[in-house]
């Protein structure tokens, strides 16, 4: 399949936000670097390529790529796998949603370059570009009736900052999903060429 490292990239950009998720879900906390990677994905609304989308950089999807390896090989079957599963199926429900609503989806790019335009030297860590990510999020994709059901311990999911992280990050794993969708990507072929998207997994951490 030609498109395989575009899909490659786009699968492992899902599976590094419902992991991140997790993180957040469970400990508070999440890798930064990752983290940063999955809110630039969102703000990328015309990219030149599939790569500029994370930050021109493949390392910065290292731990999607890992997870993603884990996820096709079968080589964990603990309830954290289950449960980054049931928030992909939960994020294509959304998206296929989506991209049935025009309206919404004009309205969100509408936004998304309005909060883009906000940030000219981008500070990836700040509350208020969180927030209104978030807020874009509620009101254009949780408004469709469909949501990921999120576990984790209590404390960290009543956290106001946490909530918003969390929504950043399904509306980043929702961004991957349209892309690996764009490149040709569907369930089928992740099947039939889960052995070549392993391989391409394989060879990108290694290089």
């Amino acid at each position: 399949m030609k498109k395989i490292y575009s899909i490659t990239l786009s699968l492992a950009g899902i599976c590094q936000s419902v992991y991140l998720v997790q993180q957040l879900a469970y400990s508070g906390k999440c890798d930064k670097t990752a983290f940063k990677t999955c809110l630039k994905s969102i703000l990328a609304i015309n990219p030149r390529s599939l790569i500029t989308i994370y930050d021109n950089n493949e390392k910065n999807l290292n731990i999607g790529l890992k997870q993603l390896i884990s996820i096709l090989t079968f080589s964990n079957f603990s309830c954290s796998y289950i449960e980054l599963i049931k928030y992909i199926f939960d994020m294509i429900i959304i998206e296929n949603k989506l991209k049935k609503n025009q309206k919404h989806i004009y309205e969100i790019k509408k936004s998304l370059t309005l909060i883009s335009n906000e940030y000219d030297v981008f500070d990836y860590n700040t509350t208020t570009l969180i927030s209104k990510l978030a807020n874009v999020y509620i009101k254009k994709i949780g408004s469709l009736g469909s949501r990921v059901l999120v576990k984790g311990t209590k404390n960290f999911l009543e956290d106001v900052d946490i909530q918003d992280k969390i929504r950043c990050l399904l509306f980043a794993g929702i961004r991957s999903i349209v892309l690996w969708k764009q490149c040709g990507g569907n369930q089928l072929k992740l099947i039939f060429f889960r052995r070549d998207i392993i391989k391409k997994a394989q060879k990108i951490l290694c290089d």
